[in-house]
C-alpha cells in the first residue's frame, strides 16, 4: 500500500458513524476520490470537521491501495485558507452552486492537473471577488468548465447564424430541432460572454442572466451523461435577486 501526497478540493461531506466522515474530493494527483476520516467528530478533536467543509482546499496524504473505493486520510492541512468565501452568504451560495455543477460533471478517477488548477484558482478568485461581479463570474465559470471538459460552445455567431443550438454546440440560422434552440436574445448574450475578456461583463439584466443560466444547465444536461438537475439553483436565484 502506497501513501499518496496531493492537494484536493472538497466536493461533498457526509457524516459516518458517531465520529467519522466520508468525503468526496477532487484531487490534483488522482482525480475524483472518496475518503474516510476517522475521529474528527469526537469531542476530543478540537478542530472538528470545519477543515472538511465543502469548497475547502487541502493538502493531504492518504493510503492509496489499488481497488479500494474509499481511502483513508493519513494527514491533512489547509492548502489555501479563504478570507471571505465561507463568511459571505452570497459568495458561499455562488460557490456551492458551482461546486454542485462541477461535482455533477466529473466522474474520472484520473489525474487532470489543468482541470484541478482551473477549479481551485477560480475559487480563490471568488474568495476575493466584489459582489457586483458574481453573476458574471458564475456564468463565465460554466462556459470555461465546459471548455475543460471538451464541449465549450463554438463561437461562430453572426447575423446569418443568430441562434445557438444546445444539441450541437453551434450558432446556426435554423436549428434542426426547435427544442434545442436558444432564443435570439439569449444567443446574443452567450456570444458576448464567449468573446468577453477576463473581468469584462456584457451588459444584461438579471432576468436575462437567469434565462441564460437555465440554458447553460440544459446544455450540460445535453452533453454530460449522468448530469443531474442542480438543487442549489433556486437558492442562487433567491440570493442573487
Amino acid at each position: 500500500m502506497q501513501i499518496t501526497e496531493t492537494e484536493g478540493i472538497v466536493f461533498r461531506t457526509v457524516k459516518y458513524s458517531e465520529t467519522s466522515i466520508i468525503l468526496d474530493m477532487y484531487t490534483r494527483a488522482s482525480g475524483l476520490r472518496t475518503f474516510m476520516v476517522n475521529g474528527v467528530r469526537s469531542s476530543k478533536n478540537k478542530s472538528g470537521t470545519s477543515v472538511f467543509q465543502v469548497m475547502n482546499q487541502l493538502s493531504l496524504s492518504f493510503y492509496d491501495k489499488e481497488g479500494d473505493s474509499i481511502c483513508r486520510i493519513k494527514e491533512y492541512e489547509y492548502a489555501f485558507k479563504y478570507v471571505s468565501l465561507m463568511l459571505d452568504v452570497i459568495k458561499s451560495s455562488v460557490g456551492l452552486f458551482l461546486i454542485e455543477c462541477t461535482r455533477n460533471s466529473i466522474r474520472e478517477r484520473e489525474c487532470n492537473e489543468s482541470l484541478y488548477d482551473f477549479i481551485t484558482q477560480k475559487f480563490r478568485i471568488l474568495d476575493g471577488l466584489e459582489s457586483h461581479k458574481l453573476s458574471h463570474f458564475y456564468l463565465q465559470y460554466l462556459l470555461d468548465l465546459a471548455g475543460h471538459l471538451g464541449f465549450k460552445p463554438m463561437n461562430n455567431y453572426s447575423e446569418d447564424t443568430p441562434f445557438f443550438n444546445l444539441n450541437n454546440g453551434k450558432f446556426e440560422n435554423a436549428p434542426d430541432r426547435k427544442q434545442y434552440q436558444m432564443d435570439m436574445n439569449s444567443s446574443k448574450l452567450l456570444y458576448l460572454y464567449l468573446r468577453a475578456h477576463e473581468g469584462q461583463e456584457p451588459e444584461s439584466s438579471k432576468a436575462d442572466k437567469q434565462i441564460l443560466i437555465d440554458y447553460l444547465l440544459q446544455y450540460y444536461l445535453q452533453h454530460l451523461e449522468g448530469f443531474r438537475p442542480i438543487k442549489s439553483l433556486e437558492v442562487l436565484r433567491t440570493i442573487m435577486q
